[in-house]
């Protein structure tokens, strides 16, 4: 019992730190790389980002370790706690306090994601033998169901602005993680019949494909530069969205009572309001190093207005038109033509 409390705590913290980390860089990262796969490119190259994407795999094993000595409801009841260890850091970071209002959404998040998690979690463990024979395409289904409102929601938030844009991506990448849930557990499935299956299952090729997929969602969702609006809407969609596509399409059916439903559905009521409540006090970004800097407009020049010219002197009658006068004139208009002709 010890060993699981300790080993889901650490794997809370340690979940908890790689998403501030990850969501840090990911925000300094310029705009026009959201949703490219030029923005992993560019995330690959800071040390900080695969200090933070180390801390997600440690968190991973972690909660294997969790998982295997202690009931799953439990340990995704602590494991919840990732959300507030991730708003911790990011306030530290920012250096801007959280309102009491905001924390007591934040953790009214984690609450409702707990208890969901608890009254929609089957008791006792599920092991790959036990999982219907049908598995495979189910989980087809219900990833394809999940990649394509990931994909829909992409198309539309890249195109919006604001807190809207960021709420978006934010349920984009909550999708895209179940989605890459739902592809592990039928590659889970398959790897228990051995290499042969694994080689010819199309799993493999989804895993991969879904893992940087939900990756690249996810740094995107990040670069909004609003963690308070993503961090909570990432961690709550996602044990949402799997409990759904594992009771609509797997044929999961949790042991709850009438009961039971109502207080998921009351966990999952209080939870989005909270979402909502975070989204609307979410404080703005703080302005990144790649946004570009207003241009500075130089100051209008009048144009110039050309000087009127001075009205010409006429012109002096040359001396060559003047000579046949000169010599035909008398004597007393020789000074006049002479001053016409500019002569002495």
């Amino acid at each position: 019992m010890i060993v699981m409390i300790v080993t889901a705590l650490a794997a809370a913290v340690l979940y908890g730190a790689g998403a501030a980390v990850e969501q840090r860089q990911a925000a300094a990262a310029p705009q026009s790389s959201a949703g490219r796969p030029r923005l992993l490119l560019l995330l690959v190259r800071q040390p900080l980002w695969l200090l933070g994407v180390a801390a997600q795999f440690g968190g991973f094993a972690a909660h294997a370790v969790a998982l295997r000595s202690g009931p799953l409801a439990t340990v995704q009841m602590l494991v919840a706690a990732e959300l507030v260890v991730a708003v911790v850091i990011v306030r530290c970071w920012s250096g801007r306090p959280l309102s009491r209002a905001s924390w007591a959404a934040a953790l009214t998040v984690v609450a409702g994601i707990a208890v969901f998690l608890v009254l929609t979690s089957p008791s006792g463990h599920a092991h790959a033998d036990s999982l219907p024979r049908h598995v495979s395409a189910a989980a087809a289904v219900g990833a394809a169901i999940a990649g394509a409102a990931a994909a829909a929601l992409v198309a539309v938030g890249l195109r919006a602005s604001g807190r809207r844009r960021a709420v978006l991506l934010a349920l984009a990448a909550g999708l895209a993680d179940s989605c890459a849930a739902v592809v592990t557990m039928a590659f889970a499935h398959v790897a228990s019949h051995g290499p042969v299956a694994i080689v010819t299952s199309w799993t493999v090729y989804a895993v991969i494909v879904c893992g940087i997929g939900n990756v690249l969602l996810t740094q995107t969702a990040y670069q909004t530069g609003r963690p308070m609006i993503t961090l909570p809407i990432i961690s709550a969609v996602q044990p949402v969205a799997s409990v759904a596509i594992g009771i609509a399409v797997l044929g999961e059916t949790p042991r709850i009572g009438v009961a039971g439903q109502a207080g998921a559905a009351v966990a999952v009521l209080v939870t989005c309001l909270a979402l909502a409540f975070l989204a609307r006090s979410a404080p703005q970004p703080e302005p990144s190093a790649h946004a570009p800097s207003p241009r500075a407009v130089p100051p209008e020049v009048p144009p110039e207005v050309p000087s009127p010219r001075a009205p010409r002197a006429p012109r002096a009658p040359r001396a060559a038109a003047l000579l046949p006068m000169y010599r035909s004139a008398p004597a007393e208009d020789l000074p006049e033509l002479a001053e016409l002709a500019g002569t002495p």
